[in-house]
């Protein structure tokens, strides 16, 4: 689907890529179907594209070029989830994370002065992420090199990401789509400790009953 005039259709394009050593625990659990899997692609891309607040976003962060970034996490889980219980799309939606690997300030102000939505925008740097992870989660880990490795160190269900590149969407999901899908939590060892993981899940729990969490 193509972006045309104020028509806010799109390609789909999907950025796979393959997972180190390390994730292939996860990867051996979440193997869709090719035909699925295209389908959850598309139904992800019809979804947001829908959506105006994340279609602005997408264009504003193109506009101002910002490097190596995506749109990612919560708001565009939450999106699909939504979808799925029939709620208002951007329902419990508190931001928009973006992950990118450059300096935050200066393209926070000029989201701020271009964004037309109320909703705020969360820049985070992935070079910075290893400098305060440890604490905020249990795991030390190295300095990320690009803002796709510090996705790969989230939720399989959040650790998905999409941008705009031409008037194409390109998705970055290291761990499929599948739970996301699915409104399945499952932990990602590397990722955090397993106190940590519990404290989220019960937190997730409360604002979303219909999760299914899968044990550590």
């Amino acid at each position: 689907m193509k972006l045309n005039g104020n028509k806010r259709d799109f390609c789909i394009n999907t950025n796979e890529q393959q997972q180190d050593k390390h994730h292939s625990d996860i990867q051996s659990v979440l193997q869709p179907v090719d035909g699925t899997k295209q389908m959850i692609k598309s139904h992800l891309i019809e979804t947001t594209s829908d959506i105006p607040e994340i279609i602005e976003l997408l264009q504003i962060l193109k506009q101002i070029r910002l490097p190596n970034h995506y749109l990612a996490g919560g708001s565009v889980t939450q999106a699909i989830w939504n979808s799925k219980l029939g709620n208002h799309p951007l329902h419990k939606v508190k931001d928009f994370d973006e992950v990118q690997n450059t300096s935050e300030s200066q393209f926070e102000e000029a989201i701020d002065k271009l964004k037309s939505f109320s909703i705020p925008v969360d820049v985070k740097n992935q070079a910075k992420v290893h400098e305060w992870y440890g604490n905020k989660f249990g795991n030390n880990i190295k300095p990320l090199k690009q803002s796709e490795d510090g996705i790969k160190m989230w939720l399989p269900c959040f650790a998905v990401g999409i941008r705009l590149d031409g008037d194409t969407i390109k998705v970055f999901s290291p761990y499929g789509l599948d739970d996301l899908t699915n409104m399945v939590i499952r932990p990602n060892k590397l990722a955090m400790s397993k106190e940590n993981y519990d404290s989220m899940n019960r937190s997730f729990k409360q604002r979303w009953p219909n999760l299914e969490i899968m044990a550590w």
